[in-house]
């Protein structure tokens, strides 16, 4: 006899019930613990405006096909990021695409600038010694922000393409800037290979040169 033949016992059918009886119950139990924070007042109106938007999304969207656009390093877009823990970058907020693989992105995180808040932030003109997670990116320098906001460096995201929502703008990846955040973020995450990295483009500039003397006297 088939395995397909093979009638339901009364105790299967029974661990069946049980099993969804105890998921379900799970879920009920998630659902509560959340309506008692917003009971409680531990959730402000506008994080709860915004974490029922994020759930919304991820369910209209958990099955949906990957997006068809092309996404490439720079672009700016309006990113669905989810509910997170503190400090990690949550709900909805811009960002900036600074790798693309398949159909992840790696995106670094840009929200308001607050100049109360945000005392130390990284400039390349205003505060080039800073060693700040954020890098300030000023309104009148940028087209794809009307105020000014900052680029998270230590909160790299690596994203669903399906959490991209609309397009914001682009940063151009031939420009200093684009490069040396590129150069800050790897120093955030990897600074041991960062300064290696570094000392070795030194060397080899100075090897450059002394071939290039060498040579001249020839």
């Amino acid at each position: 006899m088939s395995d397909e033949d093979t009638p339901v016992t009364e105790q299967g059918a029974g661990n069946c019930v049980l099993f969804i009886y105890s998921i379900m119950k799970n879920y009920i139990k998630a659902q509560a613990k959340t309506d008692n924070l917003i009971v409680a007042n531990k959730i402000c109106a506008d994080e709860l405006k915004r974490f029922s938007l994020s759930d919304q999304r991820w369910a209209d969207n958990r099955l949906n096909s990957f997006q068809t656009r092309t996404f490439l390093k720079g672009d700016i877009y309006q990113f669905e990021f989810g509910k997170n823990y503190v400090p990690e970058m949550s709900y909805e907020h811009r960002g900036m695409i600074i790798g693309v693989r398949k159909k992840l992105l790696y995106v670094l995180p840009i929200f308001s600038y607050n100049e109360e808040k945000h005392r130390d932030v990284f400039h390349p003109t205003d505060s080039p010694n800073s060693k700040s997670d954020l890098f300030l990116l000023k309104k009148e320098e940028y087209s794809f922000i009307k105020h000014d906001s900052v680029l998270k460096l230590n909160d790299m995201r690596s994203i669903s393409i399906n959490r991209a929502l609309y397009p914001q703008g682009h940063f151009d990846i031939e420009s200093d800037n684009y490069k040396l955040i590129e150069k800050l973020t790897m120093m955030k995450y990897f600074p041991e290979f960062a300064r290696s990295y570094e000392l070795l483009q030194k060397e080899n500039a100075d090897l450059k040169k002394k071939l290039a003397e060498e040579c001249a006297v020839f």
